[in-house]
């Protein structure tokens, strides 16, 4: 069953899957009708899911169901794994690419492959401060306080410690 992205708990279960690069308008509104047709018909064990879908940022498809409707399986899980892949072989962009960062920087979005971060970070493009897309995040009431995060306060933490001369 299909509602609106803003209308799905809190608590509702999310997935963020980041694009290699930005999602054009025209594109944005062709995988959110896609979507809409797959929320629809998507269903744990016969049970129709609450759920719904947004884009973010020009760069994050984000899928939610609302769990205390019904509790999405690993079966419609995997479902809906699939329908990301099939939008992403449809407009070529690989949403499942776990190496690569983002960061917001200047109002825009900055995709950093992740053996590039120390690079960006010595030549002072990226720092401590610098807004972090937390994709690891669970539930959608996570996204306005712990998605994005400043770098330092976040698991990239660790690159940015000074280290101390003997």
């Amino acid at each position: 069953m299909q509602t609106e992205f803003n209308a799905l708990d809190d608590s509702s279960r999310i997935w963020i899957y980041q694009s290699d690069r930005k999602i054009n308008a025209d594109e944005q509104k062709a995988i959110l009708s896609t979507a809409l047709d797959f929320m629809t018909k998507w269903a744990a064990h016969g049970q129709d899911l609450k759920a719904s879908a947004t884009i973010k940022y020009d760069h994050f498809l984000i899928i939610g169901t609302d769990e205390s409707f019904n509790a999405a399986s690993g079966c419609s899980i995997d479902s809906s794994v699939h329908f990301v892949q099939a939008l992403a072989h449809k407009y070529g962009i690989d949403f499942f690419d776990r190496m690569k960062l983002a960061f917001l920087v200047e109002n825009e979005v900055k995709i950093v492959p992740l053996n590039e971060l120390k690079n960006e970070i010595s030549g002072q493009n990226i720092g401590i401060e610098s807004p972090f897309f937390n994709n690891t995040i669970t539930k959608k009431g996570d996204l306005n306080e712990q998605w994005l995060v400043k770098a330092g306060n976040s698991w990239l933490k660790r690159y940015f410690k000074v280290h101390e001369s003997v």
